[in-house]
């Protein structure tokens, strides 16, 4: 625990011992192996703390809170009852501010406002870039017009800037930062009208601070996915699998859907939050089709109209916020939480030129991996279409592809084309594709295409005027996510080839018993009925099926052992001898498998999601393909990065080799960038030639948790070997004379969790197992949690970490048989069934009735409570706390969601209630470290600014000198939100193993590690080589003090 030096600092007070029961204590954690386990004794952390401003750390935060925040607090209360001036009646179309006052306009540098409600409008085909403006004060009104749009004749594409919108200071001031002073910028979504705004890409931290109506909603009567999900589908009749389960779920509860939730949220848009707080009717948003779509000659014909429409959403802006502000305060009472809030929106991310060079890097990277994919695949339908009418027709995935060739009179094919055809013959594809380029001028548009071809050929093949270096001649329209590729590459599933059934989506098929051991097939489709190659496609099978080892179980010893050599057999001879003897002792089963003959059962040597009697083959089943989101899901890709995996472990492989592996391990490659190229090249920005910096569009409470919310930072992975991009942190480069300072809070959801069932329990640290796991369990020792929930269901420990994490979230034990059964596709429903049962008898327990005292100790009614887990008495205080009247988080008070309170949704979402007891109290741990740092930076003159939160990491960017000092604040950070969540549960000490982060991290980029030096397929020389960057320092509380002993210590 902390020392007595640390303790009498903190909670100003001697320690005292708790009445605690020893016995029920010691009998717990026996129950889960986990008593007298070895723990670690470490040495006490000799430290002088900050003076802290209260009797307690709640005043402490609260007084700290209020001093950071007072001066927005004090605008934003007077933006809610000052009186809106009377808008414009004519909008000055000029370049730059203009401001309306009743008498008359003025052109102003930029609005020196202290509060403005604002919305900026941009011309998205042009750029992104701003066009339009408008803003309103208690005062007056102002619009902003670029430059751009004013002068025709000012033509720039490339977003700099001279681009942006001025807000606090001149474009021509030698001296921007003398304006710089305490304003508040409300707006719908206002991180992007942030991003648009000059002065917050200054390095120089800008006083502005950003108040988002959108947040304030989500806050308050967002949605969860579920719930937006129900909410549309409710007003258009949707069947969506996710309405289906809900429906479902009702029903086997035996209560009707509770829709009370629907009154008090909407979706997010300004449109349908300002009808659910405003009332009246939707607004007007046609004009808004233009910004999209239109052009700049088209808003300029517009600029009246297009101004007032933008003039409208502050107005509308305005209402909203007025009607949310004072709910605000009543449902998050706290001050951390606004200014934890203001914080959070105040993201910064400097880059330099190497910011360019990775994108080049990148897309070099991505294209000569997506070129190598094409020439595979183009190769693959080139060799399927030289085979002949007997082959294709005997293939069970190329039969059924269209082989008709349509017939064109000869007549009417164009002399050029034929000229192009002559003079194509016997050259390669790129030559090919020179020629057809050299031609295409001079052929007509609607000339014939691919004459002579199958018609499946000829729709993979551009037409003759679409023919380019990137879109070669030949079948180069062929892609991953085209429903013949996985034919042409002859796929198979544990060695079963997979077919396409409109109904079921891929699977693949598995031969019936009798077929298999050469019986007749009595009842069946006729081949040539249904035109399937069933004996072509069950000598494949012969030859290439894995049998699963779980299916095996109940048959004889011989059986098993056959089975096994037939596996491992590589001579056809010796293959089709042991077939023959597997016939022979299978007689013995005969009468039973042909009373079953026709029924829906499992193939004695194979378990899967099937057979589905509905698709017909003769001699075969048809099995579904596994997908994540369970058996009830149709596969639409094998070859989707879902199934990456099943091609590692060999389980989906190409009956033709190795290519489709090597198709996986390219689109693998470049899955990252694929998905992320569009939103990282917008996000690019550069002042100049070598310094320049990204405004995260953070929202600041995008979910009901209050989570911040932003497309590519805050889910930002770590660099991989295999990812095409993947370095995209460690591209956020610091200036010089600067560097990143940040830590990961180590289990921080984890450690809340399992805190409040200690608390709840007995009062103490670590008195649960779950606790006790946290806090001293060792991986090399197999003691942590994630170790125990391994070894207990035989699953990997990174497999274990779902699992748990999704249990702690609410998840039930449907969601674990299904990741089970994900994880391993071989395992049958009811093995899932009986394993996820084990695992959550262990972990969460046994719901009993027991009695109970109510709040004033008075014995209650019988309730239900978990017994017998290690997570039992977290789970009994997550669901205190989720199904009280009024759900607050234990340690800010914050309110749930509207859309959650057990008043509008009664006993449902259950699993979203408990979710949100967890992250939302994780959200008040991140405000209130944004606040103890903002507190200490100012406190002891630290230079630095506030640069983003990712995951569980949060980083600063420091000016060098102040870099120790920086850490430091970080480790005392830490302390004091601990200290601070330990005593509002009531446990007045802390365990010193968790009361600092294990490092803080010094560096000069952004990366999960300070030694990773980011090798990726675009990165191959890594950051030392490749950008000049050496490993950061990672320094323990012992390290740092050595360096610097107290925050007042300039090192």
């Amino acid at each position: 625990m902390l020392s007595e030096n640390l303790y009498k600092q903190i909670f100003k007070k001697e320690k005292s011992k708790k009445n605690i029961n020893i016995e029920a204590i010691n009998k717990h954690l026996k129950a889960h192996d986990l008593h007298n386990k070895s723990t670690d004794v470490l040495e006490d952390v000799d430290l002088v703390l900050p003076n802290l401003r209260g009797e307690n750390l709640d005043e402490h935060f609260r007084n700290i809170a209020l001093d950071i925040s007072k001066p927005y607090f004090d605008i934003a209360e007077r933006l809610l009852t000052c009186d809106i001036p009377n808008k414009p009646k004519h909008w000055e179309y000029r370049a730059g501010w203009t401001k309306y006052t009743s008498t008359g306009w003025e052109s102003v540098e930029f609005p020196d406002e202290e509060g403005l409600i604002v919305d900026v409008e941009v011309a998205v085909v042009h750029g992104n870039t701003p066009v339009i403006a408008t803003a309103v004060s208690p005062t007056a009104w102002y619009s902003w017009c670029s430059k751009y749009l004013v002068d025709k004749d000012c033509v720039e594409t490339k977003l700099s800037l001279n681009h942006l919108i001025p807000m606090e200071s001149s474009p021509s001031d030698l001296d921007p930062f003398k304006n710089f002073k305490p304003r508040l910028f409300i707006g719908h979504n206002c991180s992007y009208d942030r991003s648009f705004m000059r002065e917050q890409y200054f390095l120089q931290p800008s006083k502005s601070r950003f108040l988002d109506t959108m947040s304030l909603h989500i806050a308050i009567s967002g949605l969860t996915s579920l719930q937006r999900t129900l909410f549309i589908a409710k007003k258009s009749d949707s069947k969506r699998k996710e309405v289906l389960e809900y429906e479902q779920s009702m029903h086997q509860r035996r209560s009707l859907p509770n829709f009370q939730w629907i009154k008090e949220s909407s979706l997010n848009n300004l449109s349908d939050v300002y009808r659910l707080h405003c009332g009246g009717d939707a607004l007007k948003k046609s004009d808004r089709d233009i910004f999209v779509k239109g052009s700049l000659q088209e808003i300029r014909d517009q600029f009246q109209e297009l101004t007032s429409y933008c003039c409208e959403d502050v107005l509308a802006t305005a209402k909203v916020y007025r009607a949310l502000w004072p709910q605000f305060k009543n449902r998050f009472p706290h001050p951390v939480t606004f200014a934890g809030m203001l914080e959070m929106g105040s993201a910064y991310l400097p880059i330099n030129e190497n910011w360019h060079k990775y994108i080049l890097n990148s897309e070099k990277a991505y294209n000569s991996l997506n070129g190598k994919v094409l020439e595979i695949l183009m190769d693959e339908a080139d060799n399927a279409l030289k085979l002949t009418q007997e082959k294709y027709t005997n293939d069970p995935w190329l039969h059924d592809l269209n082989w008709t060739v349509k017939v064109v009179d000869e007549k009417k094919v164009n002399l050029k084309y034929k000229e192009m055809i002559k003079e194509m013959s016997s050259r390669d594809r790129a030559e090919k594709t020179r020629i057809a380029m050299k031609y295409s001028p001079l052929l007509p548009k609607r000339c014939v295409h691919m004459v002579g071809y199958p018609e499946w050929y000829r729709e993979l093949c551009p037409k003759h005027y679409e023919v380019s270096i990137q879109k070669p001649w030949g079948p180069s329209n062929i892609s991953t996510l085209r429903r013949i590729t996985p034919k042409l590459l002859r796929l198979t599933w544990d060695g079963f080839p997979l077919h396409y059934s409109s109904s079921h989506g891929w699977g693949y098929l598995v031969p019936k018993e009798e077929f298999l051991l050469g019986e007749s097939l009595e009842g069946e489709i006729l081949e040539d009925e249904c035109h399937f190659p069933s004996i072509s496609a069950l000598e494949i099978c012969k030859e290439t099926m894995k049998f699963s080892p779980d299916s095996k179980l109940n048959y004889e010893e011989k059986m098993i052992d056959i089975l096994s050599k037939i596996e491992n057999a590589e001579d056809p001879k010796e293959k089709n001898k042991l077939w023959q003897e597997l016939k022979k002792h299978d007689m013995k089963e005969k009468n039973k498998r042909r009373k079953q003959r026709g029924s829906n059962r499992m193939p004695f040597y194979h378990q899967g999601n099937g057979p589905h009697t509905d698709v017909e083959i003769p001699g075969f089943y048809f099995f579904k393909l596994p997908h994540k989101d369970g058996p009830d899901a149709n596969c639409g890709n094998p070859l989707s990065k879902d199934y990456i995996p099943k091609f590692e472990e060999g389980i989906l492989r190409s009956y033709s080799g190795g290519k489709a592996d090597r198709i996986m391990l390219f689109s693998q490659m470049c899955s990252y960038w694929k998905m992320n190229r569009e939103r990282i090249i917008k996000d690019s920005f550069i002042n100049n030639e070598y310094i320049g910096a990204i405004i995260p569009r953070v929202v600041t409470a995008g979910t009901v948790t209050r989570r911040a919310v932003e497309s590519t930072w805050l889910t930002a992975s770590n660099a991989y070997q295999d990812r095409v991009g993947s370095e995209l942190k460690a591209m956020i480069q610091c200036p010089g004379g600067y560097h990143f300072v940040g830590a990961d809070v180590d289990s921080q959801e984890l450690w809340i969790a399992s805190l409040l069932g200690d608390a709840h329990f007995q009062g103490i640290h670590g008195c649960t197992a779950l606790a006790w796991m946290t806090l001293q369990g060792k991986k090399s020792d197999g003691t942590d949690m994630h170790s125990k929930t391994a070894q207990l269901v035989g699953i990997s420990r990174d497999q274990a970490k779902v699992f748990n994490y999704g249990r702690i979230y609410g998840a039930g034990k449907t969601f674990a048989e299904r990741l089970l059964r994900q994880f391993n596709h071989r395992l049958t429903k009811e093995e899932a069934s009986k394993k996820a049962s084990v695992m959550y008898a262990a972990t969460k327990g046994k719901k009993l009735k027991i009695k109970d005292l109510d709040e004033d100790g008075n014995m209650r009614t019988v309730v239900e409570k978990w017994e017998g887990g290690s997570e039992s008495e977290m789970f009994n205080k997550l669901e205190l706390i989720a199904c009280s009247s009024k759900p607050i988080t234990p340690v800010l008070s914050c309110a749930i969601t509207k859309s959650l309170e057990p008043a509008n949704v009664v006993s449902d979402f259950m699993t979203s209630r408990i979710n949100w007891v967890v992250q939302s109290s994780a959200v008040d741990y991140l405000h209130l470290m944004l606040v103890s740092m903002k507190w200490l930076f100012e406190k002891y003159d630290i230079k630095g600014r506030f640069s983003i939160s990712i995951h569980d990491e949060v980083r600063y960017l420091v000016e060098s000198e102040s870099r120790y000092r920086a850490a430091l604040a970080l480790q005392i950070t830490n302390l004091l939100v601990r200290c601070m969540f330990a005593e509002k549960v009531g446990m007045n000490d802390l365990p010193q193993s968790i009361a600092f982060f294990s490092s803080v991290d010094i560096d000069k980029c952004l990366r999960k590690e300070v030694h990773y030096d980011c090798e990726t397929p675009s990165n191959p020389y890594g950051l030392k080589k490749g950008y000049n960057i050496d490993e950061g320092e990672t320094l323990t509380i012992y390290e740092l003090l050595s360096k610097t002993e107290s925050l007042n210590n300039h090192t």
